[in-house]
């Protein structure tokens, strides 16, 4: 059943650039747009910035590093970020070594590394300081409703909020919103994988000091409840701290499509389920979670994979196993191919890959000449996106989605001249060349 509904509805703004979602990549977006001069508007669904960090309960900028050496490939706005945390003293990051992330099995690996850690409410503080000195304009609780556009050129985003249903006008649109949604709504073409990755809702538990020793045993607990037939699917699971004093879990799993509402939904409610579940069996089994207290479940379910544009390249698997070289390249990737299983529990191989260049071409919508986006809705592969999709990869594609928009003005993003665009992301501190390195290095044991 279908019905019509037509209303009048009022243009709340028209910046230059609009940037759809806070996340990693649209505060990169909306800080790059800002910086380059354009008149930027950001809107947010939550009541706070920084996506996968804050929404999900994350803990450090995957893809960050070539995981080789512990040497930077993701620059600009990701070393920002972490000076604003306290992580690294300002100028001091390009000339560090960093684990991958705060996993403990690289913790433990190379303890003399620094991690790149990202406490939830660090980053918030943080987001809300870099868009504000930035001078971006933020629309916190705002949605994506519905995108207007004709002939390839997006004419206005519908955005609902306490406004009721209200229309922003930008010249330039930048879909950063994990899904792809203000491309999807506007037409532009994109695909699903017939299985996608399951989503995860995340949980921290407080008064454990996790080690790399504690993660393996809690792993074999899960593996016995889920023998018992207690525990259906989880995630191997991957333990993290923020203060040494907590443990964050990546354990949960659930297959579906986060841009189906049902699903979605479903992931959350199972989510909080199987959090306590994993959580009761350590406490019985654990003496070190003896003390413990379940302190806190990521307010919402966070989706790996679901819509991926259509642009005018796409990143192949072949392509990020290579390290393939590309002419436009952005951004490098560098987290391995890491595509969780929707049928299976526990651990999943990780392969390695070597750091590879992201054209700009997979940021631009086919048949669009003023929509750009960034993140995991890019254009890839399932194999590629595997490797894509996380964070500091996401923030390094968003700050040069907002440079290039800036950049284009009101002129066809195509237009944009790639040695300008190239050259104004290095100004910036962004890295557009692998390091150099004959360093080699096994799988570690997930």
């Amino acid at each position: 059943m279908t019905f019509i509904y037509s209303r009048e509805m009022p243009v709340k703004a028209r910046p230059d650039v609009l940037v759809c979602g806070a996340g990693l990549a649209g505060i990169g977006a909306a800080v790059a747009a800002a910086r380059g001069g354009a008149k930027t508007m950001v809107v947010e669904r939550n009541g706070f910035a920084g996506g996968f960090f804050t929404a999900i309960v994350g803990s450090a900028f995957d893809g960050f590093v070539d995981e080789r050496t512990g040497t930077p490939v993701v620059g600009g706005l990701v070393f920002e970020m972490l000076e604003r945390m306290g992580v690294v003293e300002p100028g001091q990051a390009p000339h560090l070594r960093f684990n991958v992330k705060g996993d403990l099995t690289w913790v433990e690996m190379h303890p003399e590394r620094t991690i790149p850690r990202c406490d939830p409410e660090r980053f918030k503080r943080a987001a809300d300081a870099i868009m504000e000195d930035a001078g971006v304009e933020v629309l916190l609780h705002t949605q994506v409703a519905d995108v207007v556009a004709r002939e390839g050129h997006v004419e206005q985003v519908i955005v609902s909020n306490k406004d009721g249903l209200v229309a922003i006008e930008p010249q330039v649109v930048i879909d950063c919103t994990g899904d792809g949604d203000a491309a999807a709504w506007a037409g532009a073409a994109f695909e699903k994988a017939e299985s996608l990755q399951p989503m995860s809702l995340h949980f921290r538990i407080a008064y454990v000091q996790p080690t790399y020793e504690l993660r393996r045993r809690c792993a074999a607990v899960l593996e016995k409840a889920h023998e018992r037939g207690e525990l259906g699917l989880y995630a191997g699971p991957y333990l993290a701290t923020f203060s040494g004093r907590d443990a964050y879990f990546n354990a949960t799993r659930y297959p579906g499509d986060n841009t189906n509402p049902e699903d979605w939904t479903q992931a959350e409610i199972q989510g909080r389920k199987d959090a306590w579940t994993m959580f009761e069996a350590w406490q019985r089994e654990l003496a070190e979670f003896e003390e413990a207290y379940f302190m806190s479940s990521g307010p919402v379910a966070g989706g790996r994979e679901s819509r991926r544009i259509v642009g005018d390249y796409e990143l192949t698997e072949e392509d990020v196993r290579t390290g393939a070289r590309h002419s436009d390249v952005i951004v490098l990737g560098a987290w391995r191919l890491d595509q969780h299983p929707a049928g299976s529990a526990g651990y999943h191989d990780i392969a390695w890959i070597p750091p590879y260049d992201i054209p700009f071409r997979t940021l631009l919508p086919r048949d669009f000449d003023n929509l750009l986006v960034a993140g995991r809705c890019h254009s890839a592969t399932p194999g590629a996106l595997a490797a894509s999709r996380v964070t500091a990869t996401a923030m390094g594609m968003g700050q040069a989605a907002g440079t290039a928009a800036a950049l284009a003005g009101d002129a066809s993003l195509r237009e944009v001249n790639m040695g300008a665009l190239q050259t104004a992301l290095r100004d910036a501190g962004a890295i557009l060349q692998a390091p150099e390195s004959d360093v080699e290095v096994g799988d570690p044991d997930f």
